[in-house]
């Protein structure tokens, strides 16, 4: 089956955890015509695993969910309450992985299958494991939902794992604090520090290696044979926002010319191009922002010399690096790291 990256109108999303939350306020006694509203959805839609809902619409009911509750954390609020196991397929294969970075794996390539707004990709840095959620299209208007409910669900899927009572140590958010936040924080075990520079997870690194009592070799490849048929079945693949995005990580944020990057994409130059325009990007914008946030967190966290940094971000000298770097965030990457520990030090 041909498939094409979707955009924010395309019916591409899946509706496992808007369907939870669904039948979760329902069941609550709120009206589902009310959650409906200016959807276009029916309650049939959220009982069918195979309806896909366009972005609009699960941001409507996103909206009218948090409205209609009067709750700003209504995301994670319900992700607490969401089993891991439903995320299905990828998970049955997470599981039966042999250690825990292969879990990880696991899910960075096929959770999307039933998760589809957002992809992850992770890394080692040091003696941290910090792992970054990807929209697949632009969720600024429901970030905190999304994000928010992707981190406590992930977090639970961690420890049905590991075994373990917490394994996040830390969250940071590129978003204002929500209202309400200090009544709400205690409610989670592990802090999430808001009006970051960047968005991160942040576990130990001594987890990668940690065999799972779950493994199970020949149960494992029989889910990712399910998962690969699965995914092979899909209409749309990842929106090609996220696809862009992780080839150029995927390549350390080098020079990758565009030629090639369509190429990567099984897309001409032109229509890469096009595809970007008609969603109000261009290729120089996407690199350029994935630029800023890698140099913002290797400026805030990892202590390398700013050349060092430079050179790992494809510019070809520093100076190059600085002068970019003042024209993102209006202050030379010195000026920047030493404001980070003034920050810290307040």
């Amino acid at each position: 089956m041909s498939q094409r990256s979707f955009t924010s109108k395309d019916a591409a999303l899946t509706i496992n955890y808007i369907g939870f939350v669904f039948r979760t306020l329902v069941a609550e006694g709120y009206a589902a015509e009310a959650l409906l509203k200016n959807t276009a959805l029916s309650e049939d839609d959220l009982l069918n695993p195979d309806f896909r809902c366009t972005f609009e619409q699960h941001k409507t009911f996103v909206l009218n969910a948090i409205n209609l509750t009067g709750d700003p954390h209504l995301g994670p609020r319900m992700a607490a309450r969401f089993n891991p196991l439903n995320i299905g397929l990828p998970a049955s294969a997470a599981l039966s992985s042999d250690v825990f970075s292969t879990a990880l794996d696991v899910l960075r390539q096929f959770v999307s299958l039933n998760f589809s707004i957002l992809s992850f990709d992770y890394e080692q840095e040091g003696e941290e494991l910090v792992i970054r959620w990807q929209p697949a299209v632009d969720v600024s208007d429901i970030e905190y939902f999304v994000v928010g409910s992707s981190i406590v669900v992930t977090e639970n899927f961690w420890k049905l794992l590991l075994g373990e009572e917490q394994i996040t140590l830390f969250a940071e958010l590129a978003l204002p604090e929500p209202e309400g936040w200090a009544e709400f924080a205690p409610s989670l075990n592990f802090p999430i520090r808001f009006d970051a520079p960047f968005s991160r997870v942040v576990m130990p690194a001594h987890y990668l290696q940690r065999p799972l009592s779950g493994t199970d070799p020949v149960l494992h490849q029989n889910m990712l044979r399910l998962c690969e048929k699965q995914r092979a079945e899909r209409f749309f693949e990842e929106g090609l926002d996220a696809r862009l995005r992780n080839l150029i990580v995927k390549h350390r944020y080098q020079n990758l010319p565009i030629e090639q990057a369509a190429e990567a994409l099984g897309l001409s130059e032109r229509s890469l191009r096009r595809q970007l325009s008609q969603a109000d990007s261009s290729y120089k914008k996407i690199v350029d922002e994935l630029r800023q946030s890698r140099a913002r967190e290797l400026l805030a966290v990892s202590g390398l010399p700013v050349s060092t940094i430079a050179y790992d971000l494809g510019f070809s000298d520093p100076s190059n690096f600085a002068r970019t770097f003042k024209r993102w965030a209006g202050m030379s990457p010195l000026e920047y790291r030493e404001q980070l520990a003034g920050n810290r030090q307040n």
